[in-house]
């Protein structure tokens, strides 16, 4: 995970995040990775796409429309776990990597998860306390180079976290707008036709 300290640039540009839904917006996470994890930081090819980035949730940020930088997260259970957390290097002045990890914290604590955990670089340590992540243990280990350690962060989990109980339409929405109607809600005034009923019943006969 890569940040500088922040600077405050007075006039803020725009800045959207969002759930990477989309194939575009994903190779857009995969390019602002390669340039700092490959780039900047020399991490191999093998070891820096991994195999789990089709098994998880991408979330990025963009400056006045720009990809400017991305979270992966990842999901088991108990706990999301943040991951290849990066922001592009001219953009590490205007003092946007904690509100993106907050955002991400945010998002996570929507869906249910009650903590949330991630491998922060040493360097990195005094930024992840100050958004509320402790360390786990005392252990020191090391990948692609770094030292890294455990932190994780509790989450307030409220009422309003969906469960199975839930209602179902909810549970259809996309996973970063599960406060507001998703498309599959404009297709209940259509009612119930059940076309397909008649090709289902000759498949159970």
């Amino acid at each position: 995970m890569t940040e500088q300290p922040a600077t405050d640039l007075g006039n803020r540009p725009e800045i959207t995040i969002k759930l990477a839904s989309t194939s575009d917006e994903m190779m857009q996470c995969f390019m602002l990775r390669a340039a700092v994890f490959m780039g900047e930081q020399q991490c191999p090819y093998w070891e820096e796409y991994d195999g789990n980035d089709y098994t998880a949730s991408h979330l990025i940020l963009y400056v006045d429309g720009e990809p400017a930088a991305s979270i992966r997260v990842r999901w088991f259970a108990g706990f999301a776990k943040l991951e290849r957390a990066i922001i592009l290097k001219r953009y590490r002045s205007y003092g946007l990597f904690l509100p993106f990890v907050h955002w991400a914290k945010e998002f996570c604590r929507k869906k249910g998860y009650p903590k949330a955990y991630l491998h922060g670089q040493r360097r990195l340590w005094p930024i992840f306390e100050k958004d509320g992540f402790r360390k786990v243990d005392d252990k020191i280990f090391h990948f692609s180079d770094h030292e890294y350690g455990a932190f994780a962060c509790d989450l307030d989990v409220g009422e309003d976290a969906p469960t199975v109980s839930t209602d179902p339409m909810v549970l259809n929405r996309p996973e970063d707008q599960l406060d507001r109607p998703g498309v599959l809600e404009g297709s209940m005034d259509r009612g119930a036709s059940n076309p397909h009923a008649g090709w289902t019943e000759r498949r159970t006969s």
